[in-house]
């Protein structure tokens, strides 16, 4: 599905740090996401998605280490994707979204998802 129609280009290049209230709101939609095969996890994996350009943002856990923030940073602004560092280790962020493994980093790939993320965000982190 075609992200970009809908993503404001106010983030690309700059990676936002989220607080805990949202982050729970966009753990919640990332779990659903996932549910629906709407969700790419694992450093290489995302990278593989924003080159294909299917990413319509990512999710970076707030441990993952400085080279793979930096790789994360430079390959969404390159392909123009906003990021985004959540308020959850890697163990937190596998296990919200339903990863056995821990994992730096997630990518959302519909749209559709990504609209109900900001409207979660409107209402506080509820669904």
């Amino acid at each position: 599905m075609d992200c970009k129609s809908s993503i404001s280009t106010d983030n690309i290049g700059n990676i936002d740090k989220i607080d805990k209230a949202k982050t729970e709101g966009i753990a919640k939609v990332l779990s659903l996401a996932r549910k629906a095969g709407a969700v790419t996890a694992g450093t290489e994996l995302v990278i593989d998605t924003l080159r294909r350009k299917k990413a319509c943002r990512v999710y970076i856990s707030s441990d993952a280490s400085a080279g793979t923030l930096k790789k994360l940073r430079d390959k969404a602004a390159f392909y123009k994707t906003p990021a985004e560092i959540l308020d959850m280790t890697m163990d937190e962020l596998a296990h919200r979204v339903g990863f056995l493994r821990p994992t730096a980093a997630v990518s959302l790939t519909d749209r559709n998802f990504l609209k109900l993320i900001e409207k979660t965000n409107k209402r506080g982190g509820e669904i």
